[in-house]
């Protein structure tokens, strides 16, 4: 209808939504998303209770009969406030908390994008127990008019959700999945004595990310501060950077990690935003760097959180993000960078280092995002094998078929830093073949001691067919302390006994330690290599 008023003409539209935005969101949530909008409401209708009970969510999925159901005793719906249920924008959570839903669409939107029917039954203490029932017919009709009608009781508090007719199935490995999820996602939620949640009976157990390393001067650093938002509020920032001992390098679990009102928005995060693909930040990503980690904690109002309406990432062009981003860029390169030089031996100079304690950062400079006083980083190094190789650069020039030696003892201590299960057996073998081909090129290069014509391709063949001939021949040229040939001999016999009889035999890492001293020490009598 319109009026007139003057000469204008007055036109009354109305703003009730189309359906159909319900539509355009079914493909951007998964099973994961849509249940922690749900848990997400669950938890902040608990927490906005004064005298609240323990809160326990329970979920139960059954990927056999694909049907999902979760239920939460935080205090169940009132008659007056059942439009909430389904009306977009419809909620009762007060912008200015500390809550972790905002815009009143997360739980409508998740029940829809799951399911094609939904029966939400919900039971405020003092009121009736009602039931609404959300079916695609009503989905496909323009009215949004829908019954909420009383049913026999349910227990007080409590709201229940049952998923039928699943757009999406799942799988048993699925819920897995959503298992380790929730326990990242809320954490700090589930090391509260009086929060549970369970999928298909098994409580969930927290799982955080604060894995630090301690190596000496290079502790993490962590910046407490207040960001103001041009008088829109104030938002608490808790920032550590540092490097980690829990590295999985197929599930490259390094970079940023962001929660915002103790709940986990995003995790992993290796983006131009926060410092990677920039040389002169965090760099490409890259396993060298993979013991970076950066935890992001940030608390206040729920307006002023930087996250997008689904809890899944981050707005990079929040003022917010812009706020905190300098300070973190600088702790980030620092800590990237600290992981590539160290990365040749991250055994000893990171992961033993299992205490200690973090460093307080220089909040002010991390808060107005000024240049930070951190300690100087380690000199690279050159890696082992080019360490040894420019130790004995001269030898190698005069003798070069002892490249090969020299890099077969830098290849024993490079793998033994590996996280190998038989890495004790491969140096093993790789330790005596060394020795073998070191008698062996003795023998051939040194003409002085061997003549050609004595020791003919054949007769070095002949030679070579048992290894206590070629070991006489040599010592009788060249003196070789007894006691390490009676180690090359035990350790020969070692290797033998992995090769030719039926049982393993074990070798332990003192075997390898001094099988290999035992081999630096006569390569340096046979060529005067400095190993």
């Amino acid at each position: 209808m319109g009026e007139v008023t003057g000469k204008r003409e007055v036109v009354t539209l109305d703003g009730t939504p189309d359906k159909r935005m319900f539509w355009s969101i079914i493909s951007d949530y998964d099973v994961q998303t849509a249940l922690c909008e749900l848990i997400d409401n669950a938890i902040d209708q608990w927490m906005g209770t004064k005298l609240r009970a323990p809160l326990a969510v329970e979920l139960v999925l059954d990927a056999d009969r694909q049907l999902i159901s979760v239920e939460d005793n935080a205090g169940g719906i009132g008659k007056s406030d059942l439009r909430m249920l389904i009306a977009p924008g419809s909620s009762r959570n007060d912008p200015s908390a500390a809550t972790i839903g905002i815009f009143g669409v997360g739980s409508k939107r998740a029940v829809v994008a799951l399911a094609e029917n939904v029966v939400i039954k919900t039971h405020r203490k003092g009121d009736s127990t009602f039931q609404i029932d959300v079916t695609s017919d009503w989905l496909e009709s323009p009215n949004w008019d829908i019954p909420a009608y009383e049913i026999p009781s349910i227990p007080a508090g409590v709201t229940s959700i049952d998923l039928l007719a699943l757009r999406k199935t799942f799988s048993d490995s699925d819920v897995q999945s959503l298992k380790r999820h929730l326990g990242e996602t809320y954490a700090w939620f589930l090391k509260q004595k009086d929060c549970s949640i369970s999928v298909n009976g098994d409580v969930i157990k927290a799982i955080g990310f604060e894995t630090w390393a301690y190596p000496p001067s290079f502790e993490p650093q962590r910046a407490i501060f207040d960001v103001d938002l041009s008088g829109s509020g104030k938002i608490k920032v808790d920032m550590t950077v540092g490097l980690i001992r829990d590295r999985d390098p197929e599930a490259d679990n390094y970079g940023v990690y962001f929660y915002c009102n103790h709940r986990l928005i995003v995790k992993e995060l290796k983006v131009r935003e926060v410092g990677y693909f920039v040389t002169s930040e965090a760099g490409v990503p890259h396993p060298d760097a993979s013991l970076c980690r950066a935890i992001i904690r940030l608390d206040g109002e729920a307006r002023l959180m930087p996250w997008n309406s689904s809890k899944t990432g981050i707005n990079y062009s929040h003022p917010l993000f812009h706020a905190i981003r300098p300070g973190l860029l600088q702790l980030v390169t620092q800590f990237s960078s600290l992981s590539r030089r160290l990365k040749d031996d991250w055994e000893e100079k990171v992961f033993k280092f299992t205490k200690g304690a973090v460093q307080q950062a220089d909040e002010t400079a991390v808060a107005q995002g000024k240049k930070l006083v951190l300690p100087p980083l380690p000199k690279v190094n050159k890696p082992h094998v080019e360490s040894l190789k420019a130790r004995n650069e001269g030898k190698i020039a005069d003798q070069p078929w002892t490249l090969g030696l020299v890099e077969a003892v830098a290849a024993v201590t490079i793998l033994n830093r590996q996280k190998l299960e038989t890495k004790n057996r491969i140096s093993l073998i790789l330790l005596d073949s060394s020795f073998e081909i070191a008698l062996k090129e003795f023998v051939v290069h040194r003409t002085d001691l061997f003549p050609p014509k004595q020791f003919s391709d054949t007769k070095i063949k002949q030679l070579f067919e048992r290894r206590n001939d070629v070991i006489t021949a040599v010592t009788s040229k060249v003196n070789i302390p007894k006691k390490l040939l009676d180690k090359a001999k035990h350790y020969y016999g070692l290797r033998n006994k992995l090769i030719h009889e039926r049982a393993t035999v074990d070798v332990t890492d003192s075997d390898v330690e001094n099988y290999d001293s035992t081999i630096r020490e006569m390569l340096h009598i046979l060529f005067g290599l400095d190993l």
